[in-house]
């Protein structure tokens, strides 16, 4: 994909970032060139999302098929030279949003499990030794501490709720996948991943749960605005501007 930015200019970033709203999606910040714009249409990123005023693919895409498709893109225009970055993390560029795009990807297991399932016993130790639980989750507390239930990731929300992805070692339902919702009070199963699933839950997870999708300080002060709709309602009337011409479907870029 060659690039139409000429010696010695800077071409513009393409930002690429997630959130519930819109799936995967990007930000075209500055002059990105008109085949990295065209690159990005094709990669189905063809709907406008005005709220952070970016680009995102259509919400029937499967989540999982979303991301391959945001990281073929990255490569893409990694090789074509355009800048590429983390929107939620900018310093996060080039070769390492390429990385970042892998590990949405990866089944594989997660390099702190050991240390996270240490954790999760002593947690669930604390709310037993505690009597903070209610009585019908104390089987699986208890099974937790007898490691018939290892957790091998977790995530806790700022609101003192923790997703945790466990797995069973013992009988009929061992080495299948589940997700547990912890908080002060409760311990239970949201979830069970059927067998054949395996080790794609490890990728679920890091997708759904681990990623972090905090909007950066720029965006969170632009959604602290106005809205455009409720500015045009505060603004004078003016009249309107003639029709242009029909422009073409990439020049909305």
């Amino acid at each position: 994909m060659p690039t139409t930015t000429g010696p010695g200019a800077s071409p513009g970033l393409v930002a690429f970032g997630w959130d519930y709203d819109h799936g995967e999606f990007v930000v075209l910040n500055g002059r990105v060139p008109q085949p990295a714009r065209e690159a990005i249409y094709r990669a189905g990123f063809s709907r406008r999302g005005d709220a952070l005023d970016c680009w995102h693919q259509r919400r029937s895409v499967e989540p999982h098929e979303q991301i391959r498709n945001a990281a073929r893109l990255v490569e893409q225009l990694v090789a074509a030279r355009v800048p590429v970055a983390n929107w939620h993390h900018p310093q996060q560029r080039n070769g390492d949003l390429s990385e970042h795009y892998r590990w949405l990807q990866d089944e594989g297991p997660f390099p702190d499990a050991d240390r996270v399932a240490e954790s999760a016993r002593a947690i669930v130790s604390a709310d037993v030794a505690a009597a903070r639980l209610i009585p019908v989750d104390h089987g699986l507390a208890h099974e937790v501490l007898s490691g018939a239930v290892v957790v091998e990731a977790m995530h806790d929300w700022d609101n003192g709720v923790g997703w945790w992805l466990a797995r069973a070692t013992e009988g009929p339902d061992a080495h299948t996948y589940m997700v547990l919702r912890h908080d002060p009070r409760h311990l239970n199963i949201t979830d069970h991943y059927a067998d054949w699933y395996g080790p794609q839950a490890r990728r679920d997870f890091r997708a759904l749960q681990l990623r972090d999708t905090t909007h950066p300080p720029a965006a969170r002060a632009r959604a602290a605005r106005p809205s455009r709709r409720a500015r045009m309602a505060a603004a004078p009337a003016t009249a309107p501007l003639p029709p242009g011409p029909v422009p073409r479907r990439t020049a909305t870029r």
